[in-house]
């Protein structure tokens, strides 16, 4: 039987008759051709193709090899502002400049509905009946409502205040009660900080009385648990080729929250609109009543996931960099509204004023969001979409195909930050452009108008993290209660070490530290004069 080359170069005869050293010569030239045979043809205008030095699958398993970070190494090895990465016989753009990356976030023609509907049943283990649900036309309607209204308005005004300020008094209780014996070891920072973060949010999500994780304790693990085990649930596979302790975590999820949403208790007074909204659209568009735990198992995902090593990145970069403490520390004796005696209120207000009143501390976690955030924010193009970069040219997504945009990349790129991308330094948040040289026409790197275009840690456009403000509070709050009232050492020794970073998993948005943090602890002691202080706080 005789094998034709696609090419029609040459042709090959039996190969039950032909000699092994002909099949191996062949063998190596269909390698050699191989990728330019399945290599995608370009449209002139789309993104300049970037093969893999391994054909067809080396994107593939870089990407699963590095995962988001591999976008940084592409595009540091590259310069390049976008590019179309073949694999297989298909392709990804990857889209890395700060103003494509803006652009591409406000197309609505690039769309996560599509990913998020695809992999929802098979990330939650939902019943026939949901998937059945789900692929409904009840389905892609429900995930835009979700997504663009029931999500966004439980996030803002109102409900953000009361969501704020119930859970406000859940770190003052925490702190209240920390090292008023004296100094307390830790010996696990990372897990101590989403612990605290953890105890002061699931009460204000859920509401004191009915808290699912306050009554069974075991789903604050859980949760971390299957949040480290997120990112192999959504590839679909067999459970004997998935890890058993992500599938465990998902059970005790569900079950936790099985009675809570049975019994109806998310209409209680005290529950935010975050948690009441959700289920009352999942309710009222059809949910099956046995799937809606299962699907509301990401909702605690959201809520703490990122925030968690965000508020472990804060802390430690503060604490461990020579003088940062004091400075810091200065500021935030402003926020201070009232003392007398113990009683101490500290004012935790929004970015703006924030801003106005703490611009250091505001630096410090805008510079660990710089440094930490890693985001992948995958979408599919529902129709050719053009993307137009800050020069004016142009490049073409064509329909269908899935697209990749990265704002961690712009995060690190020098021609936007100028050099040290990879050192702390929250002064360079502090910069006003009529404080450059050039004053407000100064668009060079490290100027306030080249942060403002890279920095992008939330998003943009329709996908702008809801959270964001949220999110902002506690950090604050939690930073700014342990500068003013404690003093934090480092565990083992008097020399402060930085954590390597975990990798960056293209499933969250916040990188972690390396083996959640092990080995890396602090001993936290008040302050003198601040011995019995206890904290409150008010928005």
């Amino acid at each position: 039987m005789a094998i034709t080359i696609p090419s029609g170069a040459f042709h090959l005869l039996n190969t039950l008759s032909t000699p092994p050293s002909l099949l191996a010569l062949t063998f190596l030239l269909l390698l050699l051709l191989a990728p330019r045979l399945l290599a995608p043809r370009l449209d002139p205008r789309e993104p300049p193709l970037l093969p893999p030095r391994l054909p067809l699958i080396g994107h593939i398993l870089n990407l699963l090899r590095h995962q988001a970070h591999f976008h940084t190494l592409l595009q540091r090895s590259t310069r390049l502002p976008i590019a179309t990465l073949p694999m297989l016989t298909g392709k990804l753009y990857a889209v890395w400049d700060p103003h494509l990356v803006s652009a591409g976030l406000r197309a609505k023609s690039l769309s996560s509905e599509p990913h998020i509907v695809a992999a929802t049943p098979v990330v939650l283990d939902m019943t026939a009946e949901g998937r059945a649900f789900l692929k409904s036309e009840a389905g892609p309607p429900l995930f835009h409502t979700m997504m663009h209204h029931a999500i966004p308005t439980s996030l803002k005004g109102a409900n953000l205040a009361k969501f704020t300020e119930a859970a406000l008094p859940r770190i003052a209780e925490q702190f209240n009660t920390l090292a008023l014996g004296g100094t307390v070891e830790v010996q696990n920072t990372f897990h101590f900080l989403r612990g605290l973060l953890a105890k002061a949010t699931t009460p204000a999500l859920y509401g004191t009385a009915n808290d699912p994780f306050k009554i069974t304790p075991a789903m604050e693990p859980a949760l971390w648990s299957f949040a480290a085990n997120l990112l192999p649930l959504t590839f679909g596979l067999p459970a004997f080729l998935t890890p058993s302790a992500g599938r465990k975590a998902r059970s005790a999820l569900a079950e936790g929250l099985r009675g809570y949403y049975a019994a109806r208790q998310d209409s209680a007074g005290d529950v935010s609109e975050f948690v009441r909204g959700r289920a009352k659209l999942l309710r009222e568009t059809g949910m099956p009543e046995g799937d809606l735990a299962r699907v509301e198992v990401m909702l605690p995902v959201a809520a703490l996931v990122n925030t968690a090593p965000a508020v472990f990145w804060g802390v430690w970069f503060v604490v461990s960099t020579p003088g940062l403490v004091g400075r810091v520390r200065r500021e935030v004796e402003g926020l201070v509204v009232r003392r007398e005696g113990d009683e101490v209120v500290m004012r935790v207000p929004a970015v703006g004023e924030m801003e106005e009143r703490c611009p250091l501390l505001v630096g410090c976690y805008r510079e660990t969001l710089r440094r930490t955030v890693h985001q992948v924010s995958t979408r599919t193009a529902l129709e050719d979409t053009v993307l137009m970069d800050k020069g004016g040219r142009e490049y073409l997504l064509k329909k269908g195909a899935v697209v990749q945009m990265v704002v961690g990349v712009a995060h690190g790129m020098e021609e936007y930050w100028g050099e040290g991308v990879d050192e702390f330094r929250p002064e360079r948040f502090l910069v006003k452009d009529e404080g450059r040289k050039g004053g407000q026409g100064d668009d060079g790197p490290g100027s306030a108008r080249a942060v403002r275009a890279a920095f992008q840690p939330f998003g943009g456009g329709v996908h702008l993290c809801p959270g964001r403000h949220f999110a902002f509070s506690e950090m604050m709050a939690i930073m700014a209660t342990l500068v003013l009232g404690f003093e934090v050492k480092p565990l083992g020794g008097s020399e402060w070490r930085m954590p390597p970073f975990a990798t960056r998993s293209v499933i969250d948005a916040v990188t972690k530290p390396a083996n959640d943090g092990e080995g890396y602890g602090i001993k936290i002691t008040r302050r003198a004069g601040w011995e019995s202080v206890q904290w409150a706080y008010e928005v």
